[in-house]
Protein backbone atom coordinates (compact mmCIF):
# COMPACT_ATOMS: atom_id res chain seq x y z
CA UNK A 1 0.00 0.00 0.00
CA UNK A 2 1.86 3.65 -1.32
CA UNK A 3 1.22 5.38 2.31
CA UNK A 4 2.18 8.59 0.61
CA UNK A 5 0.24 8.62 -2.39
CA UNK A 6 -2.92 8.12 0.44
CA UNK A 7 -1.59 10.52 2.52
CA UNK A 8 -1.35 13.30 -0.85
CA UNK A 9 -4.83 12.05 -1.98
CA UNK A 10 -6.57 12.98 1.71
CA UNK A 11 -4.82 16.05 1.85
CA UNK A 12 -5.89 17.49 -1.88
CA UNK A 13 -9.52 15.57 -1.38
CA UNK A 14 -9.76 18.27 1.52
CA UNK A 15 -9.72 21.18 -0.61
CA UNK A 16 -11.56 20.30 -3.04
CA UNK A 17 -14.66 22.70 -3.58
CA UNK A 18 -17.00 21.34 -5.78
CA UNK A 19 -18.11 18.48 -7.15
CA UNK A 20 -16.33 18.60 -10.24
CA UNK A 21 -12.99 18.62 -8.04
CA UNK A 22 -14.02 15.98 -5.84
CA UNK A 23 -14.64 13.74 -9.05
CA UNK A 24 -11.25 14.60 -11.28
CA UNK A 25 -9.48 14.54 -7.72
CA UNK A 26 -10.72 11.08 -6.77
CA UNK A 27 -9.93 9.67 -10.21
CA UNK A 28 -6.26 10.57 -10.28
CA UNK A 29 -5.68 9.66 -6.70
CA UNK A 30 -6.91 6.04 -6.66
CA UNK A 31 -5.11 5.52 -9.89
CA UNK A 32 -2.07 6.51 -7.97
CA UNK A 33 -2.96 4.47 -4.84
CA UNK A 34 -4.34 0.70 -6.67
CA UNK A 35 -2.32 1.28 -9.68
CA UNK A 36 -5.70 1.10 -11.75
CA UNK A 37 -5.69 1.13 -15.76
CA UNK A 38 -8.20 3.55 -15.57
CA UNK A 39 -10.79 4.89 -13.11
CA UNK A 40 -14.15 6.81 -13.15
CA UNK A 41 -16.94 8.74 -11.60
CA UNK A 42 -20.15 9.87 -12.00
CA UNK A 43 -21.95 11.85 -9.96
CA UNK A 44 -25.80 12.29 -9.91
CA UNK A 45 -28.49 15.12 -9.69
CA UNK A 46 -30.16 14.54 -6.22
CA UNK A 47 -33.41 16.04 -7.59
CA UNK A 48 -33.56 14.72 -11.01
CA UNK A 49 -31.33 11.56 -9.95
CA UNK A 50 -29.67 11.56 -13.39
CA UNK A 51 -25.69 11.60 -14.03
CA UNK A 52 -24.52 15.11 -14.57
CA UNK A 53 -21.07 14.76 -13.50
CA UNK A 54 -18.82 12.40 -15.25
CA UNK A 55 -15.16 11.76 -15.56
CA UNK A 56 -12.77 8.81 -16.82
CA UNK A 57 -8.97 8.78 -15.77
CA UNK A 58 -6.93 6.33 -18.09
CA UNK A 59 -3.41 5.54 -18.30
CA UNK A 60 -1.64 4.69 -21.30
CA UNK A 61 -2.02 0.97 -20.42
CA UNK A 62 -5.64 1.15 -20.76
CA UNK A 63 -5.95 3.48 -24.44
CA UNK A 64 -3.53 0.55 -26.10
CA UNK A 65 -6.37 -2.45 -24.28
CA UNK A 66 -9.15 -2.08 -26.64
CA UNK A 67 -11.10 -5.14 -24.02
CA UNK A 68 -10.72 -2.99 -21.23
CA UNK A 69 -11.61 0.43 -22.95
CA UNK A 70 -14.62 -1.31 -23.99
CA UNK A 71 -15.99 -2.65 -21.07
CA UNK A 72 -15.50 0.76 -19.48
CA UNK A 73 -17.80 1.94 -22.02
CA UNK A 74 -20.66 -0.87 -21.59
CA UNK A 75 -20.40 -0.36 -17.44
CA UNK A 76 -20.51 3.40 -18.29
CA UNK A 77 -23.72 3.28 -20.59
CA UNK A 78 -25.43 0.79 -17.93
CA UNK A 79 -25.03 2.92 -15.00
CA UNK A 80 -26.32 6.15 -16.70
CA UNK A 81 -29.10 3.97 -17.83
CA UNK A 82 -30.06 2.73 -14.41
CA UNK A 83 -30.07 6.47 -13.06
CA UNK A 84 -32.23 7.46 -15.65
CA UNK A 85 -35.05 4.50 -15.70
CA UNK A 86 -34.54 1.54 -13.15
CA UNK A 87 -35.20 1.20 -9.86
CA UNK A 88 -32.39 2.32 -6.73
CA UNK A 89 -32.80 -2.12 -6.32
CA UNK A 90 -32.16 -3.11 -9.49
CA UNK A 91 -28.84 -0.67 -9.70
CA UNK A 92 -27.10 -2.08 -6.33
CA UNK A 93 -27.70 -5.52 -7.93
CA UNK A 94 -26.13 -4.86 -10.62
CA UNK A 95 -22.71 -3.07 -9.24
CA UNK A 96 -22.50 -6.08 -6.50
CA UNK A 97 -22.81 -8.72 -10.00
CA UNK A 98 -20.08 -6.93 -11.44
CA UNK A 99 -17.59 -5.89 -8.80
CA UNK A 100 -15.07 -8.32 -8.93
CA UNK A 101 -11.96 -10.08 -10.27
CA UNK A 102 -10.61 -7.06 -12.33
CA UNK A 103 -12.94 -4.74 -11.77
CA UNK A 104 -13.65 -2.43 -8.51
CA UNK A 105 -17.75 -0.67 -8.72
CA UNK A 106 -18.83 1.39 -5.70
CA UNK A 107 -21.92 3.18 -5.04
CA UNK A 108 -21.98 6.91 -3.50
CA UNK A 109 -23.42 7.39 -0.38
CA UNK A 110 -24.50 10.43 0.87
CA UNK A 111 -27.31 11.27 3.88
CA UNK A 112 -27.92 7.45 2.53
CA UNK A 113 -29.34 8.73 -0.48
CA UNK A 114 -27.39 7.23 -3.68
CA UNK A 115 -25.49 10.17 -5.84
CA UNK A 116 -23.34 8.23 -8.18
CA UNK A 117 -21.16 5.06 -8.21
CA UNK A 118 -17.32 5.30 -8.46
CA UNK A 119 -15.54 2.63 -10.84
CA UNK A 120 -12.13 0.86 -11.63
CA UNK A 121 -10.71 -1.54 -14.00
CA UNK A 122 -7.41 -3.67 -14.02
CA UNK A 123 -6.29 -6.24 -16.45
CA UNK A 124 -5.21 -8.13 -13.49
CA UNK A 125 -7.84 -10.83 -11.90
CA UNK A 126 -6.83 -10.38 -8.30
CA UNK A 127 -7.24 -6.68 -9.01
CA UNK A 128 -10.64 -6.64 -6.85
CA UNK A 129 -9.35 -8.83 -4.04
CA UNK A 130 -6.48 -6.68 -3.20
CA UNK A 131 -7.27 -3.49 -3.36
CA UNK A 132 -11.36 -3.32 -2.29
CA UNK A 133 -10.49 -2.72 1.72
CA UNK A 134 -8.28 0.75 0.63
CA UNK A 135 -10.86 1.14 -1.93
CA UNK A 136 -13.93 0.97 0.71
CA UNK A 137 -11.91 3.44 3.38
CA UNK A 138 -11.12 5.67 0.71
CA UNK A 139 -14.44 6.24 -0.06
CA UNK A 140 -15.35 6.78 3.06
CA UNK A 141 -13.25 9.97 3.01
CA UNK A 142 -14.74 11.05 -0.60
CA UNK A 143 -18.56 10.62 0.25
CA UNK A 144 -17.32 12.85 3.80
CA UNK A 145 -16.32 15.56 1.37
CA UNK A 146 -19.02 15.43 -0.83
CA UNK A 147 -21.05 15.59 1.95
CA UNK A 148 -19.51 19.11 3.32
CA UNK A 149 -19.48 20.07 0.22
CA UNK A 150 -23.17 19.76 -0.62
CA UNK A 151 -23.91 21.16 2.63
CA UNK A 152 -22.03 24.36 2.10
CA UNK A 153 -23.66 24.67 -1.61
CA UNK A 154 -27.31 23.84 0.62
CA UNK A 155 -26.52 26.67 2.91
CA UNK A 156 -26.04 29.20 -0.10
CA UNK A 157 -29.03 28.25 -1.75
CA UNK A 158 -30.88 28.62 1.30
CA UNK A 159 -29.27 31.60 2.44
CA UNK A 160 -30.08 33.61 -1.14
CA UNK A 161 -34.56 31.69 -0.69
CA UNK A 162 -34.45 32.86 2.52
CA UNK A 163 -33.21 36.62 1.61
CA UNK A 164 -35.40 36.43 -1.12
CA UNK A 165 -38.11 35.55 0.80
CA UNK A 166 -37.05 38.37 3.82
CA UNK A 167 -37.12 41.00 1.18
CA UNK A 168 -40.61 40.08 -0.39
CA UNK A 169 -41.82 39.82 3.25
CA UNK A 170 -40.47 43.05 4.02
CA UNK A 171 -41.67 45.09 1.31
CA UNK A 172 -44.78 43.62 1.66
CA UNK A 173 -44.86 45.13 5.02
CA UNK A 174 -43.11 48.02 5.12
CA UNK A 175 -45.37 49.42 2.36
CA UNK A 176 -48.99 49.34 4.54
CA UNK A 177 -46.46 50.52 7.81
CA UNK A 178 -45.22 53.28 6.13
CA UNK A 179 -48.97 54.23 5.52
CA UNK A 180 -49.69 53.94 8.62
CA UNK A 181 -47.17 56.14 9.78
CA UNK A 182 -47.56 58.65 7.76
CA UNK A 183 -51.58 58.40 8.19
CA UNK A 184 -50.48 59.03 12.22
CA UNK A 185 -48.71 61.80 11.55
CA UNK A 186 -51.46 63.38 10.11
CA UNK A 187 -54.11 62.78 12.55
CA UNK A 188 -51.64 63.73 15.26
CA UNK A 189 -51.70 66.82 13.77
CA UNK A 190 -55.46 67.01 14.07
CA UNK A 191 -56.20 65.02 16.96
CA UNK A 192 -53.92 67.42 19.10
CA UNK A 193 -55.80 67.90 23.00
CA UNK A 194 -58.42 65.43 22.37
CA UNK A 195 -58.67 62.06 24.01
CA UNK A 196 -57.50 60.66 20.91
CA UNK A 197 -53.73 62.22 21.07
CA UNK A 198 -52.66 59.35 23.14
CA UNK A 199 -53.61 56.88 20.99
CA UNK A 200 -52.89 57.62 17.54
CA UNK A 201 -49.68 57.91 19.11
CA UNK A 202 -49.47 54.60 20.39
CA UNK A 203 -50.27 53.80 17.02
CA UNK A 204 -47.29 55.96 15.57
CA UNK A 205 -44.89 54.81 18.06
CA UNK A 206 -45.68 50.66 17.50
CA UNK A 207 -45.47 51.67 14.30
CA UNK A 208 -42.01 52.65 14.21
CA UNK A 209 -40.99 49.58 16.31
CA UNK A 210 -42.06 47.21 14.25
CA UNK A 211 -40.33 48.93 11.16
CA UNK A 212 -36.93 48.71 12.91
CA UNK A 213 -37.49 45.22 13.98
CA UNK A 214 -38.00 44.12 10.24
CA UNK A 215 -34.46 46.08 9.23
CA UNK A 216 -33.07 44.61 12.14
CA UNK A 217 -34.21 41.36 10.79
CA UNK A 218 -33.14 41.79 7.34
CA UNK A 219 -29.25 43.41 8.79
CA UNK A 220 -29.08 40.09 10.72
CA UNK A 221 -29.99 38.19 7.67
CA UNK A 222 -27.39 40.41 5.53
CA UNK A 223 -24.30 39.84 7.92
CA UNK A 224 -24.70 36.15 8.21
CA UNK A 225 -23.59 35.96 4.50
CA UNK A 226 -21.45 38.92 4.10
CA UNK A 227 -19.96 41.84 5.99
CA UNK A 228 -22.16 45.18 6.46
CA UNK A 229 -21.74 46.99 4.10
CA UNK A 230 -20.69 51.09 5.29
CA UNK A 231 -20.94 54.14 3.75
CA UNK A 232 -18.91 56.22 5.45
CA UNK A 233 -18.81 59.74 5.22
CA UNK A 234 -18.28 63.22 8.16
CA UNK A 235 -21.19 63.74 10.45
CA UNK A 236 -22.23 65.21 13.94
CA UNK A 237 -23.49 62.63 16.05
CA UNK A 238 -24.30 65.31 18.48
CA UNK A 239 -27.60 65.99 15.85
CA UNK A 240 -28.09 62.19 15.31
CA UNK A 241 -28.54 61.47 18.88
CA UNK A 242 -30.89 64.61 19.52
CA UNK A 243 -32.86 64.02 17.47
CA UNK A 244 -33.07 60.31 18.56
CA UNK A 245 -34.06 61.56 22.11
CA UNK A 246 -36.80 63.50 20.77
CA UNK A 247 -38.47 60.57 19.37
CA UNK A 248 -38.58 59.27 22.26
CA UNK A 249 -40.60 62.02 24.07
CA UNK A 250 -43.64 60.78 24.30
CA UNK A 251 -42.44 57.47 25.86
CA UNK A 252 -40.17 59.34 28.10
CA UNK A 253 -42.88 60.63 29.46
CA UNK A 254 -45.29 58.16 30.04
CA UNK A 255 -43.02 56.32 32.34
CA UNK A 256 -41.63 59.56 33.56
CA UNK A 257 -38.05 59.52 32.73
CA UNK A 258 -35.51 61.78 32.99
CA UNK A 259 -32.85 62.42 30.43
CA UNK A 260 -29.56 63.60 31.59
CA UNK A 261 -27.41 63.48 28.16
CA UNK A 262 -23.99 65.46 27.91
CA UNK A 263 -22.78 65.29 24.07
CA UNK A 264 -19.76 66.79 22.92
CA UNK A 265 -20.26 68.53 19.17
CA UNK A 266 -17.27 66.60 17.22
CA UNK A 267 -17.24 65.65 13.82
CA UNK A 268 -16.70 61.80 12.85
CA UNK A 269 -16.51 59.99 10.64
CA UNK A 270 -19.37 56.80 10.23
CA UNK A 271 -22.05 55.25 7.95
CA UNK A 272 -24.96 58.12 9.11
CA UNK A 273 -27.77 55.52 8.66
CA UNK A 274 -25.71 52.86 10.82
CA UNK A 275 -24.89 54.45 13.34
CA UNK A 276 -28.26 55.92 13.58
CA UNK A 277 -29.73 52.47 14.09
CA UNK A 278 -26.72 51.55 16.50
CA UNK A 279 -28.00 54.79 18.89
CA UNK A 280 -31.65 54.17 18.14
CA UNK A 281 -31.65 50.53 19.85
CA UNK A 282 -29.40 51.18 22.59
CA UNK A 283 -31.87 54.35 23.51
CA UNK A 284 -34.74 52.24 22.92
CA UNK A 285 -33.84 49.38 25.23
CA UNK A 286 -32.90 51.91 27.93
CA UNK A 287 -36.51 53.10 27.82
CA UNK A 288 -37.56 49.86 27.39
CA UNK A 289 -36.31 48.42 30.09
CA UNK A 290 -36.02 51.34 32.67
CA UNK A 291 -38.28 51.74 35.78
CA UNK A 292 -41.17 53.94 35.77
CA UNK A 293 -39.48 57.42 37.50
CA UNK A 294 -35.95 55.89 36.57
CA UNK A 295 -33.21 58.07 35.15
CA UNK A 296 -31.38 57.78 31.88
CA UNK A 297 -27.69 59.00 31.54
CA UNK A 298 -25.93 59.48 28.26
CA UNK A 299 -22.36 60.88 27.17
CA UNK A 300 -20.21 60.87 24.11
CA UNK A 301 -16.82 62.30 23.45
CA UNK A 302 -14.00 61.44 21.79
CA UNK A 303 -11.41 59.97 24.48
CA UNK A 304 -7.14 59.54 24.45
CA UNK A 305 -7.01 57.28 21.69
CA UNK A 306 -9.08 59.04 19.18
CA UNK A 307 -11.90 57.10 19.62
CA UNK A 308 -15.83 58.07 19.72
CA UNK A 309 -17.64 56.84 22.60
CA UNK A 310 -21.32 56.57 23.75
CA UNK A 311 -22.42 55.90 26.64
CA UNK A 312 -25.68 55.18 27.77
CA UNK A 313 -26.65 54.00 31.33
CA UNK A 314 -30.27 53.19 32.60
CA UNK A 315 -32.27 52.46 36.25
CA UNK A 316 -33.55 49.15 34.83
CA UNK A 317 -33.88 45.71 35.91
CA UNK A 318 -30.33 44.69 35.31
CA UNK A 319 -28.74 41.54 33.85
CA UNK A 320 -27.29 38.81 35.37
CA UNK A 321 -23.67 37.64 34.99
CA UNK A 322 -24.98 34.68 33.37
CA UNK A 323 -26.64 36.39 30.97
CA UNK A 324 -24.42 39.15 29.85
CA UNK A 325 -22.52 36.99 27.49
CA UNK A 326 -25.98 35.84 25.35
CA UNK A 327 -27.22 39.32 25.11
CA UNK A 328 -25.39 40.36 21.51
CA UNK A 329 -26.37 36.73 20.56
CA UNK A 330 -29.16 36.75 17.70
CA UNK A 331 -32.58 35.82 19.10
CA UNK A 332 -31.13 35.51 22.20
CA UNK A 333 -33.51 37.02 25.23
CA UNK A 334 -32.23 37.21 29.10
CA UNK A 335 -34.72 35.72 31.12
CA UNK A 336 -36.89 38.75 32.23
CA UNK A 337 -39.72 36.56 33.21
CA UNK A 338 -39.74 36.64 36.85
CA UNK A 339 -39.24 40.89 36.71
CA UNK A 340 -42.66 40.63 34.28
CA UNK A 341 -41.40 42.82 32.04
CA UNK A 342 -41.20 43.70 28.35
CA UNK A 343 -38.73 41.59 26.58
CA UNK A 344 -37.23 42.27 23.41
CA UNK A 345 -36.78 40.38 20.02
CA UNK A 346 -33.54 39.26 20.57
CA UNK A 347 -32.30 40.85 17.36
CA UNK A 348 -31.24 44.59 18.34
CA UNK A 349 -28.15 44.19 20.54
CA UNK A 350 -26.54 41.42 18.40
CA UNK A 351 -27.91 43.94 15.28
CA UNK A 352 -25.85 46.75 17.64
CA UNK A 353 -22.89 44.78 17.85
CA UNK A 354 -22.50 44.05 14.02
CA UNK A 355 -22.57 47.63 13.20
CA UNK A 356 -19.70 48.54 15.83
CA UNK A 357 -17.48 46.40 14.46
CA UNK A 358 -18.32 46.63 11.00
CA UNK A 359 -17.20 50.44 11.74
CA UNK A 360 -13.69 48.58 13.04
CA UNK A 361 -14.94 49.13 16.87
CA UNK A 362 -16.88 47.21 19.22
CA UNK A 363 -19.73 47.63 22.01
CA UNK A 364 -19.74 46.60 25.68
CA UNK A 365 -21.68 46.59 28.96
CA UNK A 366 -21.99 46.45 32.49
CA UNK A 367 -24.02 45.38 34.58
CA UNK A 368 -25.90 44.32 37.83
CA UNK A 369 -29.45 42.20 38.27
CA UNK A 370 -31.90 44.94 39.44
CA UNK A 371 -28.85 47.98 39.57
CA UNK A 372 -29.62 48.86 35.97
CA UNK A 373 -26.98 48.57 32.88
CA UNK A 374 -24.27 50.53 31.14
CA UNK A 375 -23.84 50.27 27.32
CA UNK A 376 -21.21 52.00 25.40
CA UNK A 377 -19.52 51.67 22.34
CA UNK A 378 -16.27 53.07 20.53
CA UNK A 379 -15.58 53.73 16.65
CA UNK A 380 -12.12 54.28 15.73
CA UNK A 381 -11.75 58.14 14.35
Amino acid sequence: MNKEAIYNFIKKLNTAENEKQIADFTNQGLIEITHAKACWIGLANWGTNKIEISRLKSTEAYKKNKQLAAEIKKIRQTMSDFYNNVEINDLYEYIEFISKENKILKPVIYRNNNLGYIGLIDDKQDFYKNNIETVNILLEYVNSRLEIVSLTHEKEINHKNRMEFLASVSHEFKTPLNSIIGFADLLTENLKGTKQEKYINNIHKSSLFLMSLIQNVLDFSRSEYKPLELRLEKCKPKKIINDIIWSFDEMRKEKNLTFNYTLSDVTITADPLRFKQLVYNLISNAIKFSKENGVISIVSYINTNNEFIFEIKDSGDGISKKDLCKIFTFFTQVNRSQLKRQQGSGVGLAVCKTIAKAHGGDIYVKSRLHYGSTFWFCIPQ
